[in-house]
């Protein structure tokens, strides 16, 4: 009974970690390349009423994640971009005229073409939380 219950607790973990793999392979065999790659839109806000519209590009050269947000006019460069493969979370930083940007999400529906990004941004001394969705 102990390694039938052992096989089953194997099984699973073994699915656990294989279903975001798998489904990043699938991006990337749809031809949609890095997972971060792209257009992103969305907006965040401190709450539901109190919302800006945003737009994030990013781009994948080999080695390294490069883009800029856009929370108004002028597109920002990121300062650092950083992707973490093991749980599929972002973190992203810009500075524009002394305002930091710091933006901390996770990806969710890796496997579509249609993924967002969800967490926390902060702007400022302004926090609050965003959901982009690329396009």
């Amino acid at each position: 009974m102990k390694r039938r219950a052992w096989l089953l607790t194997c099984l699973l973990a073994c699915l656990v970690i294989e279903v975001p793999v798998a489904a990043a392979q699938a991006a990337l065999n749809e031809g949609q390349g890095h997972p971060l790659k792209g257009t992103w839109l969305g907006d965040w806000g401190p709450n539901k009423n109190d919302r800006t519209q945003v737009l994030i590009e990013m781009d994948w050269d080999g080695k390294a994640v490069t883009g800029s947000i856009s929370p108004g006019a002028s597109p920002i460069r990121f300062t650092k971009a950083e992707l973490n493969h093991n749980n599929w979370t972002v973190h992203l930083e810009a500075v524009s005229e002394g305002v930091r940007y710091a933006i901390d999400g996770r990806i969710e529906n890796l496997g579509l073409a249609s993924r967002s990004i969800v967490g926390t941004w902060v702007q400022g001394n302004q926090k609050g939380d965003f959901k982009i969705t690329r396009q």
